[in-house]
């Protein structure tokens, strides 16, 4: 359900009241109210990717709550009005922090700006106990026990038990993951969390968000209490964050469906497949336009650094075959020790499903405690991310030599040369498996392709048959067929026979509209020798 004109749509606040007082769309999503008023546990942690309404939904938590503010008219129409939880309606203390802000240089300072604004938020000056004097009033005193110290404040004079929110929780960890700073920063915040949210009775319940979920035994070693609800989780949770196929089929016609299925959705949460929230929002505001809206306001930098030969070879094939999957043991909980260093396949593949940018499923013949997946793009919008932003990695070093050798493709016999000594040499530094070379080739070659901004598709049907790479450049078009050799005596026969396989199959059908230049290229390939030959058609 959603309240508020569709017609306004606000992409950048993280504030409830923007939405409803100004009358902005609003996605109803206060059933989370409920379920965290309704949770058995004191302290919860939810991991989802960004841009998945976090940010709006802890916002709104705190108004709900709120006891310095009267908000119960703001939410009225929605879901949380109905539910015998609406008696909570401002009758707390929240102390809310957004971790987002702080920063490895002036964390501290930050953090006593934050409780400081909050104790004169909800307490007279002759109500603030003197532990917290002490700690604003002296600039050397950080304190690791100052958030414990409010909650048993605010306590002491209100009479109930205050709520905490911390939200973004890991950001200025994962944006300072390589800092020498991180580990007494690490240190602090574990101390921080620690002190306040275990066995403290002073506490209603604390909250928190972020997008990775760091491993217990290192972030959170002392909480004993820690519920998480994580993307890995089937909960009630799973469809109070993003957006469903209900509430988008209420705001969009049925003909936009296909399209925005195809671009945003697949984003796994337990058992639910989400839309990108803030994609979809984009999207209808900016005249139903197809766009890599999530990924333009972020970075994965450290997934970047990460990348391998070998990865390079699965995200390829990713991008590559519609349907393609890496098959990984997963593991929810990220040690930053372990992505400091030279991760393994395990913790690299989920932080990439944790972020967004894979998405998961059981692998066949296995149990949930097992742990093993599928891994896979989820969506366009994934896959321009992948590669426009990671596969970048692969080709940074090559990506003038290979744009040169494209450039001179109109001179066949020269572009034959240097594409054969190109690939030969590239292809050193790939893991080639043997049984399946043909397919290492063709999701280099592709994946270099799309490194250039050239349009290019891959094993789609065309003419009387299916071809491997279909290139369509400003000022040609290009189709390449793989052919995998027996011996290397054979390379030069079978390069023929994939020329011939283009002809007899017309593959170029589907570019001859274009009347640009077509190029034929055969590639034959056994092991890390091959041979190229390319005729203008």
């Amino acid at each position: 359900m959603y309240v508020g004109n569709k017609d306004r749509i606000n992409v950048s606040s993280s504030q409830f009241d923007d939405f409803i007082e100004k009358d902005n769309l609003y996605i109803d999503k206060t059933a989370f109210i409920e379920h965290i008023l309704q949770d058995p546990s004191n302290v919860l942690l939810f991991t989802r990717p960004r841009r998945m309404g976090k940010s709006l939904n802890m916002n709104t938590l705190a108004t709900f709550l709120d006891c310095k503010q009267k908000t119960a008219h703001l939410f009225k129409g929605l879901y949380i009005e109905t539910s015998p939880e609406f008696e909570h309606v401002n009758k707390y203390p929240v102390i809310y922090l957004s971790f987002r802000e702080l920063t490895i240089e002036d964390y501290k300072w930050r953090f006593k700006q934050n409780l400081e604004e909050t104790a004169h938020k909800y307490l007279k000056k002759e109500q603030i106990s003197p532990t917290m004097n002490r700690y604003f009033n002296n600039d050397e005193n950080h304190s690791v026990g100052a958030l414990m110290d409010l909650t048993k404040n605010l306590y002491s004079v209100y009479r109930v038990n205050p709520y905490i929110i911390i939200d973004e929780y890991d950001k200025p960890l994962m944006d300072n993951i390589y800092s020498p700073e991180l580990p007494e920063f690490k240190k602090w915040i574990t101390n921080i969390f620690g002190s306040a949210l275990k066995d403290n009775p002073a506490l209603g319940k604390a909250i928190l968000t972020g997008v990775t979920r760091i491993a217990k035994e290192s972030m959170f070693s002392n909480l004993n209490n820690l519920e998480v609800y994580d993307v890995f989780r089937c909960s009630v949770y799973d469809n109070d964050f993003s957006l469903t196929e209900q509430e988008l089929t209420e705001l969009m016609p049925v003909e936009k469906l296909p399209e925005l299925r195809e671009w945003y959705n697949n984003v796994r949460v337990g058992d639910s497949l989400l839309y990108n929230i803030y994609s979809v929002m984009s999207y209808l505001r900016n005249g139903c336009k197809l766009d890599t809206y999530w990924s333009n306001t972020g970075n994965m930098n450290i997934l970047t650094d990460l990348i391998t030969p070998a990865r390079t070879d699965h995200l390829s094939k990713m991008l590559a075959e519609s349907g393609y999957t890496h098959e990984t043991y997963l593991e929810p909980k990220l040690d930053l020790s372990q992505l400091m260093s030279n991760v393994d396949d395990l913790y690299y593949y989920s932080l990439a499903v944790q972020a967004g940018y894979l998405t998961y499923a059981l692998a066949a013949g296995t149990e949930l405690h097992e742990r093993l997946y599928k891994v896979f793009i989820p969506n366009m919008e994934a896959r321009n991310t992948w590669k426009n932003q990671i596969l970048l990695n692969m080709g940074l070093r090559t990506h003038n030599e290979f744009f040169n050798i494209f450039n001179n493709i109109e001179n066949t016999e020269d572009f034959s040369r240097k594409l054969t000594n190109f690939i030969s040499m590239k292809l050193s530094y790939f893991d080639a498996d043997t049984n399946e070379l043909e397919k290492t080739y063709h999701v280099f070659i592709f994946g270099m392709v799309l490194l250039l901004g050239y349009k290019c598709t891959s094993n789609l049907e065309a003419g009387f048959g299916r071809y491997d790479i279909l290139i369509e450049a400003p000022k040609f078009s290009a189709v390449i067929e793989f052919k995998q050799s027996e011996s290397q005596k054979d390379l030069e026969k079978d390069v023929q026979t994939a020329l011939e396989q283009i002809d007899d199959k017309q593959y170029y059908h589907p570019v001859l509209e274009r009347r640009l230049p077509i190029y034929k290229i055969g590639i034959a390939c056994y092991k890390k020798a091959c041979m190229v030959k390319s005729i203008l058609h």
